[in-house]
């Protein structure tokens, strides 16, 4: 029996949290089976094995916290074992190529990557060296301790790349390139994992109910979604008002949410928005969205608003907790079964618990991400999973103590 080929993943070093959980949900939107071997925060590097070859090309297309993939011809723990190689069992690969070291805890000078490479005794390639437009690129990736100046890797792989992945959309989709952002526009990178978390496919119903300057929406459409949303703030919706760009006055009149989709290409995908409250939602109870993918507001840098006295228009503060019970509420009426609510939850760290998470007897907790904003606060991304249907009398709840989110706006700005 052959044995199975085994691959190296080297992850983007950011949002540490955020990488395997990307990884295993993407294969579980094209049913793909993997096997990952010893996976860690502290560094980039995973090896996993997949049940087909082709399935690693599926991976490099949509997720946008890995850097490439190689086939791993070669692990080992030390430059010297490397060195001594004879790849056994390897085919070797005709045509030109070019090795390229990636190390990740230690710089290693240009000289010294020169010398290692020269050690190897035997290499299995048949080609000339062209390091402009190689028939192969060839990786070796080294594992230092934590913070270490000089010595050897602990860990070492080698072997060709597969290829790079598709986080040429991070640029692409930038938010300084965009045509209409806000003070709390969520970042592109960001933007995309969610919407890979949410195990978005073409032709899903999603649905943003505070959907700001429509950010999270962008790449849902990208991977061939349709979108709608609402908020209760109805100048970020129209793009009216003063500009947050520098340099800009106000808004130009195509600088909007619709402007952001249509110069993007997105627009058949966008099926517009309204202005509502959310506690007094105008849908209909049912079972309609394949996702709920949004960003509440925390009371920060924007507030969390919403109608009050019935007599006259006004906005009220909608207290954080009320706000994601109700969130919850809303999304085991209206997912599908199967359907996914993905949600940032705004925590103070020393007071957050498990059990201060909000839960709802139809959603399955799946992920919960942490992204560090400081020593005092952090924000956790939500995955849930609706796995029934509402029963008479289910509610939202919160067991523990409500204070990390509940009171989040004041211990925020409290400076003891």
């Amino acid at each position: 029996m052959k044995a199975q080929k085994k691959y190296l993943v080297v992850f983007a070093h950011a949002f540490e949290e955020f990488r395997l959980p990307e990884l295993l949900t993407i294969c579980e939107l094209n049913n793909i089976e993997i096997t990952e071997e010893g996976y860690t925060n502290e560094h980039p590097f995973l090896v996993i094995s997949v049940s087909r070859d082709q399935d690693i090309p599926t991976i490099l297309n949509r997720c946008v916290m890995i850097q490439f993939i190689v086939e791993i011809w070669e692990q080992c723990t030390s430059r010297d074992q490397l060195c001594a190689a004879k790849f056994e069992g390897v085919t070797p690969l005709p045509g030109t190529f070019n090795i390229l070291l990636h190390s990740f805890g230690r710089k290693v000078a240009m000289q010294e990557k020169i010398e290692l490479i020269e050690k190897i005794e035997y290499l299995p390639l048949t080609g000339d060296v062209d390091c402009t437009n190689p028939d192969h690129v060839l990786y070796i990736c080294e594992n230092y301790k934590p913070k270490a100046k000089q010595g050897e890797p602990y860990q070492v792989y080698f072997g060709p790349l597969v290829g790079r992945s598709n986080r040429a959309v991070i640029d692409k989709f930038s938010v300084k390139k965009r045509l209409y952002i806000g003070r709390t526009t969520m970042d592109a990178q960001l933007s995309f994992v969610m919407a890979n978390l949410a195990m978005i496919e073409r032709g899903d119903l999603v649905y943003d109910p505070f959907l700001g300057t429509g950010s999270l929406i962008i790449p849902a459409a990208v991977h061939g979604a349709y979108s709608l949303g609402s908020d209760i703030d109805i100048k970020a919706l129209n793009g009216w008002g003063k500009s947050t760009k520098r340099g800009e006055e106000r808004y130009q009149p195509n600088q909007n949410i619709e402007g952001n989709m249509i110069s993007y290409g997105l627009d058949g995908w966008y099926l517009g928005c309204h202005s509502a409250d959310f506690s007094k939602p105008l849908l209909r109870d049912g079972p309609l969205f394949d996702v709920i993918l949004t960003d509440p507001p925390y009371g920060v840098r924007e507030a969390s608003l919403k109608v009050g006295n019935k007599s006259k228009v006004e906005q009220s503060q909608f207290s954080l907790s009320e706000q994601f019970l109700e969130l919850l509420n809303f999304a085991a009426r209206s997912l599908v079964i199967g359907g996914r609510l993905v949600y940032w939850l705004p925590v103070i760290r020393d007071l957050y618990s498990h059990s201060s998470l909000p839960q709802h007897p139809s959603l399955k907790l799946k992920y919960n991400c942490e992204q560090t904003l400081s020593k005092k606060s952090s924000r956790r991304l939500l995955v849930m999973i609706k796995t029934k249907e509402v029963s008479q009398g289910d509610c939202a709840f919160i067991t523990g103590d409500l204070s990390c989110h509940g009171q989040y706006r004041e211990l925020y700005f409290n400076k003891s």
